[in-house]
C-alpha cells in the first residue's frame, strides 16, 4: 500500500470480521441476560412488607378494651379522624375523657381501631378470635404498584372477582402519566394492556369490568378490550353536564365507561330513580287529596322536568284511580296472526261498542285479555274509536336495564372535602354507587379497583351496603403518599359515620360493622435495591461470566428469597426506600406465602411452647384443607426437632387437614417443607 500504510490481506479482513462478530455476540448475549434478569425481577411475586387491620370496636373482644384505653397513639388518631374529644356525655352515655374509659368504648362501637398502634401480642390475640378471617374481612387495601399487586393476588383471587371498576390515568398532560409525546400513547397502552390481562384472570363467570376513559384514548383502549376473552356490553356515556370550552373542538361534556363481561351479564339500573317517581306520585296524591286531574297534570309536568330520568322512566307519567303509577303499551301483535281468536274486538266499557283490533291481531290470547280486563289493566280511550292499550305498573318494573347514558353533574370533590381530606380530582360517589350496584344488585360479590385514587369505590360500596344491608367486599390498590393521606382515612371515616361536614361527623349513630385488612408490598425498585452478589467457589465464573453474574451469583439475594433465612421467618428483612431514605424493614413472609399458595384463611392463631412462638394458619387451598406452621428453627438439634414434633401433636395443629406445610423442616408425618415451594411460587406464572 502506498504512503507506508499496512496492507490487509483477505485473511486479515476475515480474522477481523470474526473478532468483531465474537465481540458483538458477547455484547448481545450480555444485553439479553440483562433484559431477562430485569424481566425476571419485574415478574417475580413481590413480598408483603407489612399487614395490619382496621376494625370497628364491635368486632374487638371486650377483654382487650382495657389495653385500648391506655394506647395514646390510638386515642390521638381517633381525635384527629373522628373528633371524639367533642363527644359530650349525658345521663346515659359517657363523655370523652382522658384516659378513655372502657364504658366509653362500649358506647362507641363504630370507632375504627388500627392494629398498627399495637404490639404483636395484641394483634395475635385479636385475630385469633375469628373463625373465618378472610370471609369476615370486608375490605382489602394494598399499598403498591398495581401490576405487582395484581400479580400477587392472582393465585388467591383467580376467577372470583364479581366487578372490576377502574378509573385509570387518561394519558393526558394532567393525568400523571407523563411521557414524551412521540411515544406516550404506546407506553400508556402497554401499561393498560398488561394490567387488564392480569385483571381478566381474576374475573368470575358472569362478572363485569367497567373502565372510565375520555375521548383521547377511547378508541385505542376499546381495541385492547377486544383482544381479551370478554363480551362487549357496550359503552356508557357519562353526561357530566359541564362542557369544557376554550378548545378548537366541540366543547366536551362527557366521559366514556367501557363495559365488558365474562358471559352475557345483564347490567341493572338502580331503582332509586324509579322509587323517586313513586314517592313523588304519592306526595301529589296526598297533596290533592286524591287522584284528581290537577294531580295527574302536575305529576306529568314533574316527570318532564326531571333531567336525570331517561325515556324509559319518563314513560311512567300517569296515575290511575288507585294511585298506581303506570305506562301504557300497545297490545298489537308484531307479526300477522291468522287465528280468528286473536282478532276478537274488545268492548268499550262506556259506549258498549267494539274497539278497533290491531291489523296483525292482539299479541295475547283471549284468556290473557280477559285476565287483564278483570285486573283493570286495559286502558280504553274516551270512546270506542281508540285502540285499547295495556297498563304496565311501575312498581313491577323498579329495576330496569342500565342505560347507555347517565346524566350526573355532581362533583366528586364535594364528598372528599366534607371528610376534610385532600385529593386533586374525584368522581362523584353517587355515580360509583349507581355503577357498582348495576353489577351487584343482589348485594354480594368482590369489587376490585386497581387504580383506587382516593378510594371513591370503597366509599360507594360502604354506602350501598348501608342502604341495602349488602355484603359486598372491596379490594383497592394504590401507591404513593395519598394511600395514607386520603384513601385509608377516607375508608375509615366512611365506616365510622355516613354523613360529614367540615371534617366532622354529622351523626355518630350510623353504625356499620367492618374488618379492613391493609398491606404494603415490595416495589420493583425495592427488589433492585436488595440484589446481592455472592461468588461461589469453583463456579465456572470466569468461563461463564455473563450467565453466572446475573443468575447464580444473585440466587440467594434477599429479594429472591434466601431460603437459609427461613429459619428466622419473623425476622426476614429487606432494605426499603421510604422517601429519600432507605430503611431496614421486617418482611411478612407468612402473608406473602398465603398469597403464593392461594389459601383462603379461616383461622390465624399463635401457640407458645415456653418461649417458642408458633404462628399457624388454617384454611382451604382449592378443595383441600391445609395448615401452615411457622416457627423459629435456627440452630435446632435433634432434641429440638423431637420437642417440635410433640408440641405439634399435643396441640393438634395438623388435625383434620390433608395438607401440612412447615417452614424449614420437621419430623411431623406428611408435613411438607414450604421453603422450596415458596421459592418456586415466587417465580411461577
Amino acid at each position: 500500500m502506498k504512503g507506508g500504510g499496512i496492507a490487509l490481506t483477505n485473511n486479515n479482513w476475515f480474522e477481523t470480521a470474526k473478532l468483531v462478530h465474537q465481540i458483538a455476540a458477547q455484547i448481545i448475549d450480555f444485553l439479553a441476560h440483562i433484559e431477562e434478569f430485569q424481566k425476571c425481577l419485574w415478574l417475580k411475586k413481590k413480598f408483603v412488607l407489612s399487614t395490619d387491620y382496621c376494625l370497628t370496636l364491635d368486632r374487638v373482644p371486650e377483654e382487650l378494651y382495657s389495653q385500648i384505653t391506655k394506647n395514646t397513639a390510638q386515642r390521638e388518631e381517633w381525635k384527629s379522624l373522628f373528633a371524639i374529644h367533642e363527644i359530650d356525655g349525658d345521663l346515659v352515655d359517657s363523655a370523652y375523657d382522658e384516659p378513655l374509659s372502657v364504658a366509653f368504648l362500649r358506647e362507641n362501637p363504630n370507632l375504627v381501631l388500627d392494629t398498627r398502634h399495637f404490639n404483636t401480642a395484641f394483634k395475635d390475640c385479636l385475630l385469633a378470635q375469628f373463625e373465618n378471617l378472610d370471609n369476615e374481612t370486608d375490605g382489602l387495601l394494598i399499598h403498591g404498584e398495581n401490576f405487582q399487586a395484581l400479580n400477587l393476588l392472582k393465585k388467591k383471587y383467580r376467577a372470583s372477582i364479581e366487578c372490576i371498576h377502574i378509573d385509570p390515568p387518561y394519558n393526558t398532560d394532567t393525568s400523571g402519566f407523563l411521557y414524551k409525546n412521540t411515544f406516550r400513547s404506546s407506553s400508556w397502552l402497554t401499561m393498560m394492556a398488561d394490567r387488564l390481562a392480569l385483571a381478566e384472570q381474576l374475573m368470575a363467570p358472569d362478572s363485569c369490568i367497567l373502565c372510565h376513559i375520555d375521548e383521547n384514548e377511547y378508541e385505542n383502549l376499546f381495541q385492547i378490550f377486544n383482544t381479551l376473552p370478554l363480551e362487549n356490553q357496550g359503552t356508557i356515556i357519562w353526561d357530566k353536564r359541564n362542557p369544557v370550552f376554550g378548545t378548537n373542538t366541540i366543547a366536551t361534556q362527557h366521559e366514556c365507561i367501557i363495559c365488558h363481561s365474562k358471559g352475557n351479564t345483564k347490567l341493572k339500573a338502580h331503582p332509586s330513580k324509579r322509587e323517586s317517581i313513586l314517592k313523588q306520585a304519592a306526595s301529589l296524591v296526598n297533596k290533592h287529596r286524591g287522584v284528581t286531574s290537577e294531580c295527574c297534570k302536575e305529576f306529568s309536568e314533574w316527570i318532564k322536568s326531571r333531567p336525570e330520568l331517561n325515556g324509559g322512566d319518563r314513560a311512567y307519567s300517569k296515575i290511575d284511580d288507585n294511585g298506581e303509577v303506570f305506562s301504557d303499551v300497545s297490545l298489537a301483535a308484531p307479526a300477522l296472526l291468522t287465528n280468528p281468536k286473536f282478532h276478537q274486538p274488545l268492548i268499550h266499557p262506556d259506549t258498549c261498542k267494539p274497539c278497533p283490533v290491531p291489523p296483525n291481531g292482539w299479541s295475547r290470547t283471549p284468556e290473557n285479555m280477559q285476565t287483564f280486563l278483570d285486573e283493570g289493566r286495559i286502558v280504553f280511550g274516551s270512546d270506542e274509536t281508540k285502540q285499547p292499550r295495556l297498563k304496565i305498573f311501575l312498581k313491577d318494573y323498579l329495576i330496569g336495564e342500565l342505560s347507555s347514558v347517565i346524566p350526573s353533574g355532581k362533583r366528586g370533590k364535594t364528598s372528599i372535602d366534607a371528610l376534610g381530606l385532600e385529593f386533586p380530582y374525584c368522581h362523584p360517589v353517587e355515580l360509583y354507587e349507581y355503577l357498582v350496584w348495576s353489577v351487584t344488585p343482589e348485594g354480594k360479590g368482590i369489587i376490585l379497583d386497581s387504580f383506587a385514587g382516593s378510594g371513591t369505590n370503597a366509599h360507594a360500596i360502604i354506602n350501598l351496603n348501608r342502604q341495602d344491608r349488602g355484603k359486598r367486599k372491596y379490594i383497592l390498590i394504590e401507591m404513593g403518599h395519598h394511600f395514607d393521606a386520603a384513601l385509608k382515612p377516607r375508608v375509615m371515616k366512611t365506616v365510622y359515620a355516613e354523613k360529614w361536614k367540615d371534617a366532622k361527623p354529622l351523626s355518630r349513630g350510623s353504625h356499620l360493622s367492618q374488618i379492613i385488612k391493609y398491606q404494603r408490598i415490595e416495589s420493583y425498585e425495592d427488589a433492585l435495591n436488595n440484589i446481592e452478589f455472592t461468588e461461589r467457589e469453583n463456579s465456572l465464573f470466569e468461563e461463564n461470566l455473563l450467565s453466572y453474574l446475573l443468575g447464580d451469583e444473585t440466587r440467594e439475594s434477599p429479594t429472591f428469597l434466601s431460603v437459609a433465612e427461613l429459619q428466622n421467618p419473623f425476622s426476614y428483612q429487606l432494605n426499603i426506600v421510604n422517601g429519600l431514605q432507605t430503611q431496614t424493614q421486617t418482611v411478612d413472609l407468612p402473608e406473602t406465602f398465603n398469597y403464593l399458595l392461594g389459601i383462603s384463611v379461616q383461622t390465624r392463631r399463635c401457640f407458645y411452647d415456653d418461649e417458642r412462638r408458633y404462628l399457624v394458619y388454617r384454611g382451604t387451598v382449592g378443595p383441600k384443607n391445609a395448615v401452615i406452621i411457622w416457627r423459629e428453627t435456627k440452630n435446632w438439634d435433634q432434641q429440638d426437632w423431637e420437642r417440635d414434633y410433640h408440641f405439634i401433636q399435643e396441640q393438634e395443629l395438623t388435625k383434620g387437614v390433608s395438607e401440612v406445610y412447615v417452614n424449614t423442616d420437621s419430623i411431623v408425618p406428611n408435613a411438607k417443607p414450604l421453603d422450596p415451594l415458596f421459592k418456586k411460587l415466587m417465580f411461577s406464572q
